[in-house]
């Protein structure tokens, strides 16, 4: 794998990391209602979902996703039913009184990339793109996709969620706070809706 190559795979994780998608605007909206710390844990879990797709990607199972058939049905079916329920729990931490709403949890930031078209997207086309034909093995190729994109994906969810919690530090608690939050996750929601027809 030549220098021009790794960065060009450098470059394309970082544009695809940093651009909106369920993961960010799920950060970011954690953000704006709870600040950064309360993101990092769920950002973390966001990540190990992440290696264990990047490793099913690069051991076959992305040629199955990119098939299609009822498999990808069932995902898609799957991923909108996560992403709208994640998306009330955010919702939800600004419109229910304090200490009313558990706050997000590891376990379901689990899911986050593992049910995300996007996610999915990215790392089929990183790995036929960058890896598919070149001189290194199997083990070698999926170490590389993995860590670039657990690279990739701490750094950007993490500034994300930063984003978020300046907004909170300027619009405070309150209406504006709702609208905000409510606003990014019917974004979220509709980035994932979108995403399924890419």
């Amino acid at each position: 794998m030549d220098i021009a190559t790794v960065g060009a795979f450098a470059a394309y994780v970082a544009i695809m990391t940093g651009t909106p998608g369920p993961g960010n605007l799920t950060f970011m909206a954690i953000g704006t209602s709870a600040g950064y710390k309360t993101a990092f844990p769920v950002i973390l879990a966001s990540q190990v979902g992440s290696i264990f797709l990047n490793l099913c990607g690069a051991f076959g199972l992305g040629q199955i996703m990119a098939q299609g058939g009822p498999v990808v049905t069932l995902f898609k079916v799957a991923s909108m039913s996560y992403m709208t329920y994640l998306a009330w729990r955010i919702v939800n931490l600004t419109i229910q009184p304090k200490g009313a709403v558990t706050l997000p949890s590891f376990w379901e930031g689990l899911f986050i990339h593992p049910l995300s078209p996007k996610t999915w997207a990215m790392s089929l086309v990183a790995f036929t793109t960058f890896f598919a034909a070149n001189n290194l093995g199997q083990f070698e190729n999926a170490f590389i996709l993995t860590m670039g994109f657990l690279a990739g994906g701490l750094i950007s969810h993490s500034l994300w969620a930063l984003a978020g919690q300046s907004i909170l530090s300027v619009i405070g608690e309150g209406k504006a706070l709702r609208i905000t939050t409510i606003s990014m996750a019917a974004l979220m929601l509709t980035v994932t809706a979108w995403s399924m027809f890419l």
